[in-house]
């Protein structure tokens, strides 16, 4: 290579890479503006992937200043990051519901009397989807993947009966959508080279069904999705094989024969990452006792001034209601438009709260949430319920609460249903258990049940009741020191 072709070649590499990596900044700084102006910059937790293009572009800054036609500038230009966090960013611009980038998560390898256990982990590069799914980012050739297995000494795997069910002969099936799955489990041929450490992909794919395996998101494991942009399928045999043995762990594989669209401009992109909160509600809200009480407690509307008498359960939560109002930013938003019922237990224990401590708009509150005024329309307790509160009350708010026998049927519930009853009190018992037969999701703020619940059932790998956990409680005002009603 000559001397002027290689100071071209290096000119050309850096001032592309230095304008790429520029805009791909400038779009991240405009999603980090974006989260700032909707009050959710701790929703997404972008900022290290952030930083590391900000790395990247330092880099690149340096090497503009070096001699362009060395092999040394020139092979790490060709090295550089930035096509792998494009790659990331693509990716996750087409995705839902972002949490985080770069995340690694645990398993742990089954017991060997020969060696401790240590616990293993998989690196996750976009959780998407409120978490539910797991997206991996590969930006490997086909030269490159072509080179690995041939050093792993792959044969590609081929059946010679007949394909009858229409699909490729490569195994694998073309879905709408532009994915891939498997038309049957890899054949017997490469089999003994599926954990082979040199073919990192399958690698990555085993890894990740691992971690996904000892994870739960809402009863359930999460998705894992490959991203491979530089990858084609239908076109190389060897190639599609690895394909078929990836999706054979679960996975879904997007490559770069599949169609690929979002929207433009950014500003329609960006809602779209954000997660939904709303998005498990079900028409029909159980409402737990904790919530029945912050939706009559004064803390939720007005503000109170802190006193020496006042619990520092009180104090904290008063903090807490100045910084975020509980009813509009979230509970009002949860439960407007939605059928809104209570267990007779959820509503009595409420009752005997407000009745021993509840202030006189407390109880006033209470009354009218439960519909204890003859001839009221839901119009009329709404209007009634306004004059009770500093925040406007939705007129999709449907009052009364409806107050219902929990009669569960325990035969419609799996199994383990019957040891979380035996675990929890009489009251949580109808709450949780009514919600669950009844598929509809509980609203609750207490983390402790959800949580007990939540380990009982996963460890039975069946699925529990829908619920919506409130971040924060709100007691009712009179909660005095030294009282644990």
């Amino acid at each position: 290579m000559t001397t002027n072709t290689s100071q071209s070649e290096g000119a050309i590499l850096i001032s592309d890479l230095l304008q790429k990596c520029h805009a791909l900044l400038d779009e991240l700084n405009q999603f980090c503006a974006f989260l700032v102006d909707r009050k959710k910059e701790h929703a997404v937790e972008i900022k290290p992937f952030r930083n590391s293009v900000l790395s990247e572009l330092r880099s690149l800054e340096k090497l503009s200043t070096a001699d362009p036609t060395t092999d040394r500038t020139i092979h790490t230009l060709r090295s550089s990051n930035l096509p792998f966090y494009t790659a990331v960013w693509t990716a996750a611009k087409q995705s839902q519901g972002l949490v985080t980038f770069s995340k690694r998560f645990y398993w742990s390898p089954p017991p060997n009397p020969k060696s401790p256990i240590k616990k293993r982990c998989a690196l996750v590069d976009i959780v998407a989807r409120d978490g539910a799914e797991w997206i991996k980012v590969s930006t490997i050739t086909e030269s490159r993947l072509l080179f690995e297995l041939a050093k792993a000494s792959w044969e590609e795997g081929t059946d010679s009966s007949d394909n009858d069910d229409g699909g490729d002969e490569d195994g694998l099936r073309v879905n709408g959508n532009g994915t891939h799955t498997p038309l049957s489990q890899p054949s017997d041929s490469g089999d003994h080279l599926n954990d082979d450490p040199r073919i990192e992909l399958l690698t990555q794919a085993r890894d990740l069904q691992k971690a996904s395996l000892a994870t739960k998101i809402r009863y359930k494991h999460p998705q894992i999705h490959f991203v491979l942009p530089k990858i084609h399928a239908d076109r190389t045999p060897q190639i599609d094989t690895l394909l078929s043995h990836i999706l054979a762990t679960g996975a879904t594989v997007q490559t770069a024969s599949s169609p690929t669209t979002y929207p433009t401009p950014l500003s329609n992109i960006f809602p779209t990452l954000l997660t939904n909160p709303l998005s498990t509600l079900t028409p029909t809200l159980n409402i737990d006792c904790t919530i029945l009480l912050a939706l009559v407690s004064d803390l939720s509307h007005a503000t109170i001034s802190p006193s020496p008498h006042h619990h520092r359960a009180i104090t904290r939560q008063m903090d807490l209601e100045a910084q975020e109002h509980l009813l509009p930013s979230s509970l009002y938003p949860a439960m407007a438009g939605r059928a809104l019922v209570c267990t007779t237990e959820a509503a009595r224990r409420m009752r005997e709260i407000v009745t021993l401590i509840g202030t006189p708009a407390e109880k006033a509150r209470t009354d009218l949430l439960l519909g204890e005024h003859e001839d009221s329309t839901p119009a009329k307790l709404r209007a009634a319920f306004q004059e009770q509160s500093a925040y406007e009350v939705p007129a999709d708010w449907k009052l009364p609460v409806r107050v219902v026998e929990a009669e569960v049927d325990m035969t419609r519930l799996p199994p383990v249903a019957g040891r979380v009853a035996e675990l929890l009190s009489g009251i949580n018992r109808s709450v949780f258990l009514y919600g669950w037969s009844e598929g509809c999701v509980t609203v609750s703020s207490n983390r402790t049940v959800v949580r007990l619940i939540e380990g009982i059932v996963e460890a039975e790998e069946e699925v529990g009741p829908g619920v919506w956990l409130c971040g924060t409680a709100r007691s009712l005002v009179g909660k005095e020191k030294g009282r644990s009603a």
